[in-house]
């Protein structure tokens, strides 16, 4: 399993939307996505069967700002 650092998470965009990626693991190695999840703090797993792995990330909320 591949665990990103805090400085160094990259940031993925799926389905349009930025998500920060907290890890990645192959299918093999999770045995329950939910588990890992929490362990890692992470609020969503996407399982690509593509590409045999779970991405482990947290989505980007867009900022609300107001112009001055």
């Amino acid at each position: 399993m591949k665990v990103y650092t805090n400085k160094l998470k990259p940031i993925q965009y799926i389905n349009k939307t930025p998500y920060l990626v907290t890890a990645i693991a192959p299918i093999t190695q999770v045995n329950n996505p939910a588990d890992v999840k929490g362990y890692l703090k992470c609020s969503t797993a996407f399982r690509s069967d593509k590409q045999n792995i779970y991405i482990f990330c947290n989505e980007i909320e867009p900022v609300e700002f107001e112009e001055i």
